[in-house]
């Protein structure tokens, strides 16, 4: 399939190298490629070729890359397209083929959520993180790690419904990007079974009693899924783990996902962690 993405940095000097570097490794190749700059800094679009099925991985890593401070991208249904595609204004969001998304990492403008075309007519909103609060809320995450839960639900109060899953993900991919840096970056490249047991579980026991299990972590009393719910809430972790490992192998990719729930009645959260 084909896709364009458009990333926004404030940096011109390596912002295409480090993007074509992201591009080569999740298998997508570079068919063109434009650099404009804004008045907030660079615009770079991309047309990318690769495999639907890695497509989340791409936009993972290219949206919570150092470097970019904005993210769209289009599915597009078909493999000709020659110009950029029209990019709506607004902050990071997941979509569904034929569909354009966008995340702001932070901004002037604080995000809301994204209306989007369904491809049948038929509009739909997507739902954004909060980056305006969450940014505000980080250096204090970081002063309270690992007792960071308490804050964490109190942030529920100031983040709308739709948006608090989104959210939550959101900054669990930078305070686990910022605990790896901070605690396990000076290690040696790990595949992925050893990380998930030197890095992911440890990292993880400071914050709940936790088991890993080959490729699967075991988290007991997570404090976002309550029994009986039968709501998942488990996106904080889903984030949490893939900000510590994207960066700690020798692939560069980690897919996370809830796979059992105790607010579904089972006695604990399972996320499968995948490269």
């Amino acid at each position: 399939m084909e896709v364009e993405v458009t990333v926004y940095s404030d940096r011109k000097d390596g912002l295409l190298r480090a993007m074509g570097t992201v591009v080569i490794g999740c298998g997508f190749t570079l068919l063109r490629q434009r650099m404009l700059p804004t008045p907030n800094g660079i615009e770079l679009w991309l047309n990318l070729k690769g495999e639907q099925g890695r497509l989340l991985e791409l936009e993972d890593q290219l949206s919570s890359h150092p470097l970019v401070t904005g993210f769209e991208a289009n599915h597009l249904p078909t493999a000709s397209a020659h110009t950029p595609a029209a990019r709506p204004t607004g902050a990071l969001s997941h979509t569904t083929p034929g569909n354009t998304q966008a995340y702001r990492k932070a901004g002037s403008t604080p995000p809301s959520p994204k209306i989007t075309s369904t491809g049948n007519g038929k509009r739909n909103t997507v739902a954004v993180p909060a980056t305006d609060i969450i940014e505000a809320a980080l250096p204090s995450l970081a002063r309270s790690y690992p007792r960071i839960f308490p804050q964490l639900l109190d942030l529920r109060d100031q983040i709308a419904e739709d948006q608090w899953g989104v959210s939550l993900k959101f900054i669990g991919i930078r305070v686990g990007a910022w605990v790896y840096k901070r605690d396990y970056a000076l290690g040696g490249q790990l595949d992925l079974k050893s990380a998930m047991r030197h890095i992911a579980l440890p990292a993880m026991k400071t914050l709940l009693p936790t088991e890993a299990h080959d490729y699967a972590i075991h988290v007991k009393n997570n404090p976002f899924c309550m029994p009986g719910s039968r709501c998942r809430n488990g996106e904080f972790f889903c984030g949490f783990l893939q900000g510590l490992l994207q960066d700690s192998g020798g692939s560069g990719r980690v897919v996370v996902r809830e796979i059992e729930c105790r607010s579904e009645g089972q006695k604990e959260c399972v996320f499968e962690v995948v490269d």
